[in-house]
């Protein structure tokens, strides 16, 4: 089976590819320079490039996928959330699925299913309430940019082609979110973010690979999925665990003030939560390695007890 990666050169994209091919998909991956993709990726990898403004058809056997799986977007993390910043995150995440689509919709390409990436963000701010697939957005920024991203990717016209929108936690694995929250616990400065009782939905890395090629070997999967654990916890209770497992200790809780300060309106995706539960997936048959966060934490973090 060939699959065609939109974003595939990032963390997520290179342990999908391993993935993959280890069980003999035949795997390429968009990028926008080649030259400098090629040590991004295992060898064995295809890397196509594409300028992300022309359309898809001018690239050579666009044809020939059976699955295409998008993860382009600008990072929300990296930067404040000016009101430039805050319109490339959106346009980075709609262009790039309009181009899919509209190759979609004119038989430029054909594939069996769409994955398209989307956020737990979606559902905007929550309280306790354990939130399936079945809920509404919410009404922030994120929740914003999630709605409008899966509404690019539910264009597709034809009812042969399955679309499937994966709503991601917080991704713990070597790479990623969880080197930036272990820093403080460097330093003994570790400690929940704000009150510490807004919902952390999180996901080990490797349940998120296995989850994406159940979606892509399962043709009942359709529409959104929650890509999280089926075990979320509360900010307070994410730290006092992480500190255990760094053998560090969690006491030193930054004030919702001092993000709003440092991080600006960005501050709201750490002070906000949501308590995202995986059912359509689980109910479905799905089986985590990693359901509990203790256990998720010791083998992202390895031997890193002393960080």
């Amino acid at each position: 089976m060939n699959v065609l990666i939109f974003g595939g050169t990032g963390f997520l994209g290179r342990k999908l590819s391993k993935e993959l091919i280890s069980r003999e998909y035949k795997v390429s991956v968009i990028t926008r320079k080649r030259q400098i993709s090629v040590d991004k990726v295992q060898s064995n990898v295809a890397l196509i490039e594409w300028d992300n403004k022309s359309p898809l058809s001018s690239i050579d056997d666009i044809d020939k996928f059976d699955v295409v799986i998008n993860f382009a977007g600008e990072s929300i993390g990296n930067r404040r959330w000016s009101n430039s910043v805050k319109q490339e995150i959106l346009n980075s995440r709609i262009n790039t699925t309009r181009s899919i689509v509209n190759a979609i919709n004119d038989w430029t390409m054909n594939p069996k299913v769409l994955i398209n990436a989307s956020a737990v963000g979606y559902y905007g701010p929550r309280l306790d309430e354990r939130i399936t697939e079945s809920e509404g957005p919410g009404q922030d920024f994120l929740a914003e940019v999630c709605r409008k991203w899966e509404a690019e990717a539910y264009k597709v016209k034809n009812e042969f082609n399955r679309v499937v929108t994966i709503r991601t936690g917080v991704v713990l694995g070597s790479q990623g979110a969880l080197t930036r929250m272990v820093m403080p616990f460097k330093y003994y400065v570790g400690g929940p973010l704000g009150k510490g009782t807004q919902w952390l939905p999180w996901i080990h890395v490797e349940d998120l690979i296995r989850m994406l090629r159940f979606i892509i070997e399962h043709d009942e999967i359709t529409g959104p999925v929650n890509g999280t654990s089926p075990a979320p916890v509360r900010m307070k209770d994410f730290s006092k665990i992480l500190g255990e497992v760094l053998m560090r200790p969690s006491w030193f809780p930054v004030p919702e003030f001092v993000l709003k300060i440092v991080l600006g309106q960005m501050s709201e995706m750490l002070l906000h939560g949501q308590r995202a539960i995986p059912k359509k997936i689980s109910d479905i048959g799905f089986e985590f390695i990693f359901p509990d966060l203790r256990s998720a934490l010791e083998d992202a973090l390895g031997n890193r007890n002393v960080v």
